[in-house]
């Protein structure tokens, strides 16, 4: 998908747990043992803006669905990115790159310092995570 003119990766991925797990190894196993899934999934990321007034959605590659090799290529692209940014190889511009895990990381804090942080920030849900009911309704969309 794209989205304001970049690339917006989403990955396909089955649960280990799940009793069919052993027969998907590749996008193609889906295609051949869930037929229509994939088309369901692009149509409803086509789609699903369009309710608030946005247009659809479009997608690179002619919404044509990559196999497992290039999904393991740009995640480990993306995560060579996010690991130059921690241990500052490169210029995080303003992003906080502080983190518990990664020992190398110039951003390291123990975990104490980073739950004092934690515990200055508001609870995420103050008003008991009510739903306000103008956002409470549904569309149905007309397939093509």
């Amino acid at each position: 998908m794209t989205d304001k003119g970049e690339t917006d990766w989403k990955v396909i991925a089955i649960n280990v747990e799940d009793p069919d797990a052993a027969n998907y190894n590749d996008i193609n196993d889906v295609k051949r043992l869930k037929p229509g899934y994939l088309e369901a999934i692009v149509d409803w990321f086509r789609r699903y803006k369009v309710p608030d007034g946005k247009p659809e959605n479009e997608f690179a590659f002619n919404a044509e669905f990559k196999d497992k090799n290039l999904a393991i290529d740009i995640i480990e692209s993306t995560h060579d990115y996010w690991r130059a940014l921690v241990i500052k190889k490169t210029d995080g511009k303003g992003i906080s790159c502080m983190n518990t895990t990664v020992s190398e990381s110039p951003f390291q804090c123990d975990p104490d310092a980073s739950k004092a942080i934690v515990d200055t920030l508001p609870p995420p849900c103050e008003s008991a995570c009510t739903i306000p009911t103008d956002v409470d309704e549904w569309f149905h969309h007309q397939k093509n």
